[in-house]
């Protein structure tokens, strides 16, 4: 860590912190940190130098959690502000010039993104996230990040993860936009079982309107009474009829992915049909019941 100084010897790195301190030459102490050390403090002695012992090298160990303490805590007070401004932009409580300072603070001013990530352990997240600028904000289950486009790789090279980004936007515009996008895009990742989903790069997400009240008439229009049959008799026709379309209204490989009986299924597909009163054999009817399946995800109905 310090310019001019050799990289000492691996080898001289304790298996335990409660190892003794002497090694050849020098010493060897674990800088403290919660959890465990942050790392160690490798000192040794230059000839014709006299010799400082190892208070001294001690002390320096000290030195050193104690800055690393303060470096931690700039961190961890940055991380909750970020975390409640990501929140106030998501409910759109701050004016577009308050955004935008409030963003240039953690640096990030020029084309941002929203993503919201799924199945990604938080210190894993952190770890990945670290060297970008960025907000993070724990909902539920999510994790949402906003930050530059430059997140989608970092966070794409997690083990098992899932997660959908928003198209660019500028700093200040309001979010609600940006968060359907991604959590329409971290559906498709779920279901796909890819680590990042950008939204646009399925075509059917251009077709969706971008107006939330559009979105929700959409849904209440085509798809209004099922959902509410599904909700009062804890049915599965909306998540039957949206598992069918998704697998080219093969019956069969629709039913095994459901693990139903197929029969069990063309009996949901016709009670679907009778709730929307849509006849699900007409091209046009397909096609506007997809939409309406598309939008209830972008709205976050449907699992």
């Amino acid at each position: 860590l310090l310019p001019g100084v050799p990289t000492p010897d691996p080898g001289v790195l304790p298996a335990s912190v409660d190892a003794p301190p002497t090694v050849p030459g020098g010493f060897v102490l674990p800088v403290p940190a919660p959890g465990g050390p942050a790392g160690f403090l490798v000192a040794y002695e230059r000839q014709g130098a006299q010799p400082a012992g190892l208070a001294v090298v001690q002390h320096i160990a000290t030195v050193a959690a104690l800055r690393l303490a303060m470096v931690r805590n700039e961190r961890e007070v940055l991380r909750r502000e970020g975390a409640e401004t990501l929140a106030e932009l998501l409910q759109e409580v701050l004016d577009p010039e308050a955004a935008r300072r409030r963003l240039a603070r953690h640096a990030i001013e020029g084309e941002a993104v929203l993503l919201v990530v799924r199945n990604a352990g938080d210190e894993a997240l952190l770890r990945c996230l670290e060297d970008h600028p960025h907000l993070l904000l724990t909902w539920g289950e999510d994790r949402y990040v906003l930050g530059g486009p430059e997140l989608a790789e970092a966070v794409g090279g997690l083990p098992c993860v899932a997660a959908g980004m928003s198209r660019p936007f500028l700093p200040g515009v309001a979010l609600k936009v940006a968060e359907r996008e991604a959590l329409w895009a971290v559906s498709k990742a779920v279901e796909s079982g890819r680590p990042v989903v950008r939204y646009g790069d399925d075509a059917t997400g251009r077709w969706l309107p971008d107006d939330p009240a559009v979105l929700s008439a959409l849904v209440e229009h085509v798809l209004g009474e099922v959902l509410r049959y599904d909700e009062t008799h804890d049915s599965h026709l909306l998540v039957s009829a949206r598992t069918w379309m998704e697998r080219d209204r093969r019956t069969e490989t629709a039913a095994a992915a459901l693990h139903i009986h197929p029969n069990t299924l063309a009996y949901r597909l016709r009670r679907f049909g009778t709730l929307a009163r849509r006849d699900l054999t007409s091209t046009g009817a397909l096609a506007e019941v997809w939409l309406a399946i598309q939008a209830a995800g972008a709205l976050g109905l449907t699992d």
